[in-house]
């Protein structure tokens, strides 16, 4: 079996294995067929794949009024054709992901699914970034190597000094972001969360005066709104 039939047979089969967003997922998949674009067949079966495994997880905590309601299917062609025409993979999975927290939440607000899709569609890999940093610093300072430690504490856990040091938040951020990741584009994504108030104002000249470990410069940085964001594009 070549590749185009291998993947029409799986995203067939996808159909009554996700049934109550069958009828999306046939139309999606027939609109595909057609435009014969290889890429976008591979990332709508990538999508449903990925649906059909993360459903076992969760079907018993998804809540009817949602699956129910013919808002589910709208929203899901908009969710997929995003995903399909997303190039950033990363994007793909956040969409993916907004879905699937909605469809659990005791609350059913397609409005506010459909602007976290809208938001999502606008941010770049450094906004995906900062908002994984401003979320959970130590975990994001430790899956880069614990670039930022408490210069005063010895390998043996011993401090050395009181001393009182500034730090400045975008010298700290710039620490931790990949080399290629320029300064001056790092504040219009800041100035970017800052306008959709994801994240609270002043952010940008932000300084913290400590003798301990300069990571707390990132705390309670996300507005109400974006932890709430956050939230909902995180994996379940």
């Amino acid at each position: 079996m070549d590749k185009k039939k291998a993947l029409s047979t799986m995203g067939k089969a996808a159909v009554s294995a996700i049934p109550f967003v069958g009828g999306s997922i046939a139309s999606l998949w027939s609109d595909l067929e057609s435009s014969q674009i290889e890429r976008k067949i591979s990332r709508f079966v990538g999508l449903v794949e990925t649906l059909q495994s993360d459903f076992e997880v969760i079907k018993d905590k998804v809540n009817q009024d949602f699956v129910s309601a013919s808002d589910c299917q709208d929203i899901f062609e908009k969710m997929s054709k995003l995903v399909i025409n997303e190039r950033v993979e990363e994007k793909r999975f956040l969409y993916k992901n907004a879905y699937l927290n909605s469809m659990t939440s005791t609350i059913v607000d397609f409005d506010a699914l459909e602007r976290n899709l809208r938001l999502i569609e606008q941010l770049n890999t450094i906004e995906i970034h900062l908002l994984r940093l401003f979320d959970n610093p130590k975990l994001y300072n430790k899956n880069v190597g614990n670039i930022i430690r408490d210069p005063f504490i010895d390998a043996n856990g011993n401090r050395l000094s009181s001393y009182m040091v500034d730090y400045f938040m975008l010298e700290q951020i710039m620490r931790l972001l990949p080399r290629e990741i320029k300064k001056d584009d790092v504040y219009e994504s800041i100035l970017f969360l800052t306008q959709n108030r994801i994240i609270k104002e002043g952010v940008v000249n932000k300084q913290l005066k400590t003798n301990g470990n300069p990571i707390s410069i990132f705390d309670d940085v996300l507005t109400d709104k974006g932890k709430s964001f956050v939230k909902q594009f995180k994996s379940i």
